[in-house]
């Protein structure tokens, strides 16, 4: 009987250590389910002045979560949270260009057209874990929203070699993108002294991105420019590490077109 027993418990510990189980911690609201990966996603009718609350696990790779609504309406109609594990708010937005840092007050929604393929966005980084999201509606009538979720294939720049235009060009450009909170890209610039570096963002500042040049500690803000010199330590990053864009037109995931988060670094003569 022991042995059968023994035999029984080694069977269910085979199973459980070939899946991934998150618990809900004690106290914790669940959410409803999304799949990482379904262009279905889950769906509520979210009334006004409610919140529909969803839930979905980020393992060892990057995430992107869009709140999607059924009839587009203005930015700011909805308000978008994420929490950690813990019920912790981690980042949230009511704007369809980025998102921030819970600790950055949210003071109104930019005004811009609506899309209606457009949804509100945000990224967590990979082992991020369980994350709960809650999409509250501000607006006067009920919405029907939709949660999907899927895995990012993103590189962040890190000691990125950068040199000087060469084989008679006279300029040469490099690009990334501030897709998560707290994101620094470094680059190291590996040519001749004496050229200008130019740093720009498609569009809006969002993001309030800025540029530091540890060798010469100069900062930059986007559009200014700045003299190189071999050796240069870039890096990239928003004010205070407190807001991230969700997109960048050379990402093959981001169909709907729009590309907040994205910078330029161009080195001329």
């Amino acid at each position: 009987m022991k042995k059968a027993a023994f035999l029984i418990l080694l069977a269910v510990a085979a199973l459980l250590a070939g899946c991934e189980i998150v618990l809900t911690a004690p106290g914790i609201l669940p959410g409803t389910p999304v799949t990482v990966g379904s262009d279905e996603g889950a769906t509520e009718t979210v009334d006004p002045g409610a919140a529909g609350r969803f839930e979905l696990v980020v393992g060892d790779k990057p995430v992107r979560i869009d709140v999607y609504q059924e009839d587009a309406t203005p930015d700011g109609d909805l308000m978008i949270r994420v929490l950690d594990k813990d019920n912790q708010p981690y980042a949230h937005t009511n704007n369809r260009n980025y998102f921030m840092d819970t600790e950055v007050e949210i003071t109104g929604a930019a005004a811009q057209g609506v899309v209606v393929n457009a949804p509100y966005s945000i990224n967590l980084p990979a082992n991020f874990g369980k994350a709960y999201v809650m999409v509250n509606n501000m607006s006067s009538a009920a919405q029907t929203v939709t949660v999907k979720a899927f895995e990012r294939n993103v590189v962040e720049r890190e000691g990125f070699e950068i040199s000087n235009p060469s084989n008679g060009a006279t300029s040469v450009g490099y690009g990334g993108a501030i897709l998560f909170l707290q994101q620094r890209d470094t680059y190291v610039y590996n040519g001749a002294d004496g050229y200008t570096l130019t740093f720009t963002v498609p569009g809006d500042d969002y993001l309030h991105l800025q540029l530091q040049i540890e060798g010469t500690n100069t900062l930059l803000t986007p559009g200014q420019q700045a003299q190189l010199l071999n050796g240069d330590r870039l890096t990239v990053s928003a004010r205070d590490g407190a807001y991230a864009g969700f997109c960048a037109s050379v990402d093959p995931g981001c169909s709907d077109g729009i590309d907040t988060g994205e910078y330029s670094l161009t080195i001329s003569q």
